[in-house]
């Protein structure tokens, strides 16, 4: 039985977007026994995938090598064979040379020279297609559509806590529900929450939806800034829950509106119809999957840009798209 490892430390988004080369490496060789060594900030994301056999944590925050030395010592005893380095950053280099596989697959840059079957990437690609590339080495390819779509797994305990929720706060009538997610990891890609506030009144006003405005650590003061310039009231979920049942909760939404952030990734891996705008962030590498979500962007010379700097001074490209259009994408995705 051959022994697989998958590392991928990154942000919540990034995780996300590994789902489908999960999948692709259980249909391929469904009885391999796959590891996923993955940041301890994210490893909800995938803690609940029926494809993977065993979910390794890194306990990121803990600074210096005792943490490299104990996620090394767990990965030597399990043996692998193969090693699929999706983060191209050193320390996972470092972490696929030291579990011993034999066969290391990884981007030959950056830090891909302790790889030993480096996968060429030159092109402005999908983080999708970039994490299905790696699986070439072990001859699986031919993705259709639907294979390059993200998938969350949800308990019937996420989803039992997502009705609780949507119950006590008189969210289960039939009126359709936007959810809205005007936070973002980097504050550059926030659309303003006026504008935000904006649609929420002309989904409740005009097609007599439920708003609900979500929030990650740290954002309760961009979820409350855009209620207080509601006219109409929405209801606030201000973080206090795991990414699953975040995901059972968006799961529970017609359609969601996000920036370009963790959350709108796993808007479309619990089927959500999504809409994403982008500022930025690369549309080309992370935008929704799917035709029945959209992208909003608006080209501007300086986008994608260097991420989380504070150079820009005035946000352009954020601020460039409208009200009238991100709302036209609601009107037509809330009365479909």
């Amino acid at each position: 039985m051959v022994r697989i490892l998958l590392i991928r430390f990154g942000s919540l988004g990034d995780v996300v977007l590994t789902t489908p080369a999960i999948r692709a490496v259980r249909s391929a060789l469904p009885d391999a026994y796959i590891a996923m060594l993955v940041g301890d900030r994210s490893a909800d994301v995938i803690s609940a995938n029926p494809h993977l056999d065993e979910t390794i944590v890194f306990r990121r925050d803990i600074k210096g090598l005792s943490e490299i030395r104990r996620v090394a010592a767990l990965l030597r005893e399990r043996d692998f064979d193969v090693s699929i380095d999706m983060q191209r950053k050193f320390r996972s280099s470092l972490l696929a040379y030291l579990s011993g596989a034999a066969l290391r697959i990884g981007y030959h840059r950056p830090r891909g020279f302790l790889c030993n079957a480096k996968v060429r990437d030159r092109e402005n690609k999908h983080a999708v297609d970039q994490n299905l590339d790696l699986l070439r080495p072990l001859g699986i390819g031919n993705h259709t559509e639907a294979d390059r779509e993200p998938e969350m797994f949800l308990s019937q305990e996420d989803r039992d806590y997502a009705d609780r929720m949507f119950q006590s706060r008189g969210l289960a009538s039939r009126s359709p529900i936007i959810g809205i997610f005007p936070g973002a990891g980097w504050r550059h890609r926030c659309w303003p929450a006026e504008r935000f506030a904006a649609i929420g009144d002309l989904a409740a006003e005009r097609c007599n939806a439920r708003v609900v405005i979500f929030g990650g650590p740290g954002e309760a003061d961009i979820v409350d800034d855009v209620a207080q310039k509601m006219r109409t009231c929405a209801v606030l979920m201000k973080g206090g829950m795991t990414l699953r049942e975040l995901g059972a909760m968006i799961e529970k939404c017609d359609v969601f509106l996000s920036n370009d952030t963790g959350p709108m990734h796993i808007s479309t891996a619990v089927k959500t119809t999504t809409i994403a705008l982008f500022g930025p962030g690369n549309h080309v590498k992370f935008q929704p999957i799917g035709e029945k979500h959209a992208l909003i962007r608006k080209d501007v010379p300086c986008s994608p840009c260097k991420q989380f700097t504070h150079k820009c001074k005035d946000n352009v490209c954020m601020k460039l798209i409208t009200v009238d259009e991100v709302w036209e994408a609601v009107r037509k995705r809330l009365e479909e």
